[in-house]
């Protein structure tokens, strides 16, 4: 396990994150790098899961008083470049970093003390896995078009819909689920719920099926009549899409960049390793000086995004939204420089340097109907 710190101002200082940081790349190269077989996976196999609690990578981003190592945000996205560039799994890095961000940002940030208190230390231990349900068949997570309700009856709620594009779903033990609660006019009105796996009506759908970003797993769910308590209720009432979700999207994008980052210079080192001829050749050499420069510096602005939530989350929703849509772009632009290079050198590259290409590739493909809505808007607003 991870040692706490006992004060919480040198929990959040550069010497933690970067022990922290050392600690996660070690488990990396000890337990993911050598796991050729993990892409074959459509699950994330349970020896390895329940490694990563053991070694304590559930506890960084969570308070010591719950069991955690005591890290921030800016510590999540230096663990997970360092998860990507050594482990080189991009699978892996989502679906942990999936567990981490939902911990943090939703039980910690809203949850009643009772809900921390009955969440977060077996979080923090590795032992729960939770799933947040917002998107639906047909529908994605746009509020316009979901229609899962829960409605109120006595002490409880009462859920009935679906939910589609799960990550973690297959592995979790609690799902988040966004359902509707009411309405204003015609605007519609969304709050939490957590709802156990074991709950009376749930059922496991098998979902869009993914080939990529293995082991990673996703399914869907149906909720039929799926009572939870008052209690369950994360939030308030009816806020659930303004105060989780538009936040969530925010913060995995600016977050994520840390990964892609590792993910590109686990790339290079891979493209280094099978091809050591290119360093005979100045411009091709000079090219892999550039972008491992680059990556660097992606994984640097995704690390400024991290230190923007941890100040102020609202205050500076503007400018972290601002750096997820530059890292995108920097990203994708990065992506497209190494696909040049492999092809101007002749490398075929080997069915693990391949998939992690791809990993990639389909990773900057996530969720981009919304990033170009929101470049359409920006653009617009500089007609004004």
């Amino acid at each position: 396990m991870l040692p706490r710190m006992d004060d919480p101002d040198k929990a959040n200082g550069a010497a933690h994150r970067e022990y922290l940081r050392n600690r996660v790349a070690t488990f990396a190269r000890e337990h993911i790098a050598p796991r050729t077989d993990l892409r074959e996976h459509t699950v994330v196999p349970k020896d390895l899961w329940q490694a990563v609690g053991e070694a304590g990578l559930a506890q960084i981003a969570l308070p010591i008083d719950f069991g955690g190592a005591g890290g921030d945000l800016r510590t999540l996205v230096m663990a997970a470049e360092a998860l990507a560039e050594t482990g080189g799994n991009l699978g892996m890095v989502t679906s942990w970093m999936g567990r981490q961000l939902i911990a943090r940002l939703h039980i910690l940030g809203h949850g009643t003390e009772a809900q921390r208190q009955s969440y977060l230390p077996d979080l923090a231990a590795g032992g729960t896995t939770p799933c947040l349900a917002i998107s639906e068949p047909g529908a994605g997570a746009h509020p316009k078009h979901l229609t899962t309700e829960a409605r109120r009856d006595g002490n409880d709620y009462v859920l009935n819909g679906e939910k589609a594009y799960l990550t973690n779903g297959p592995m979790a033990d609690i799902f988040l689920v966004l359902a509707i609660t009411g309405h204003t006019g015609n605007r519609k009105q969304f709050s939490v719920l957590i709802v156990p796996r074991d709950a009376a009506g749930l059922e496991l759908t098998d979902g869009v099926k993914i080939d990529y970003l293995r082991p990673s797993p996703h399914c869907g769910i149906k909720l039929h009549d799926v009572r939870v308590p008052v209690a369950n209720l994360l939030g308030p009432e009816g806020e659930a899409f303004d105060a989780i979700s538009l936040p969530m999207r925010r913060t995995e994008d600016a977050v994520f960049a840390a990964s892609k980052a590792g993910a590109i210079r686990h790339i290079l080192n891979g493209i280094c390793t099978e091809a050591p001829s290119l360093a005979q050749d100045e411009d091709n050499v000079a090219e892999l000086g550039k972008l491992a420069a680059a990556s660097t510096g992606l994984g640097a602005l995704a690390f400024h995004g991290a230190e923007l939530l941890d100040i102020d989350p609202d205050a500076n929703a503007d400018a972290v939204g601002a750096i997820a849509a530059s890292a995108r772009e920097w990203a994708s632009s990065l992506h497209e420089r190494i696909t040049a290079l492999i092809d101007s050198t002749g490398l075929v590259p080997s069915p693990m340097l391949a998939a992690a290409c791809r990993d990639l590739e389909k990773s900057l493909g996530i969720a981009r109907g919304a990033y170009v809505i929101q470049a359409r808007r920006r653009g617009s607003a500089l007609f004004h």
